[in-house]
């Protein structure tokens, strides 16, 4: 069933967007804080990329967003919740770099923000946003093969596993749901 909800999208990168219980909107600078905690979290980035970041790290990071992929057109996004307007994590949608072709989501939430469905609504509406919005005709998302409650947020998303993949990090699965398929839920 889809979820129905305003947005704004401006040359292909999507400016804000809401579900049920959360807003995501484009970072800017009074997030800094917010972003470079969330970053810099050893719990929260267990299984993201290459792990925690350093303080320095994350800055760097920081600066790339709004220097360089924002101007790129990538769809970046800090998530907060209606209800308080707390900063909850980041999400994101865009191709994925060694498979160009291929656009995949990613999320991250802050510890006492687990637990509560959010990963799954920001999925929900991610995967929404890829076919309504950026009409792909299918979207993806990796995960460590260890990352079972992210696992099961793709699952309840409607995202089936494809395969297994292998970077210099070692291995991981790779989810898709494609539109055809997620209309028929």
């Amino acid at each position: 069933m889809p979820i129905h909800c305003r947005c704004f999208v401006r040359e292909h990168r999507l400016l804000f967007m809401e579900t049920e219980r959360l807003f995501l909107r484009a970072y800017v600078e009074k997030d800094r804080a917010d972003f470079i905690a969330l970053f810099t979290d050893a719990a929260v980035m267990k299984y993201v990329g290459k792990g925690v970041l350093t303080i320095e790290q994350a800055e760097a990071f920081w600066t790339k967003l709004f220097e360089k992929l924002y101007p790129q057109k990538f769809n970046i996004w800090a998530i907060f919740t209606k209800e308080d307007l707390q900063y909850v994590g980041h999400a994101g949608i865009y191709p994925r770099p060694t498979r160009k072709e291929d656009w995949e989501f990613v999320y991250f939430l802050r510890r006492d923000a687990w637990g509560k469905g959010f990963a799954t609504e920001t999925a929900g509406r991610i995967i929404e946003y890829g076919f309504e919005e950026l009409k792909l005709p299918e979207v993806f998302a990796t995960v460590d093969d260890e990352h079972s409650a992210s696992i099961r947020v793709l699952e309840k998303s409607g995202m089936k596993f494809e395969r297994f993949e292998n970077d210099n990090d070692g291995r991981f699965s790779v989810y898709s749901v494609e539109k055809i398929n997620r209309n028929k839920r």
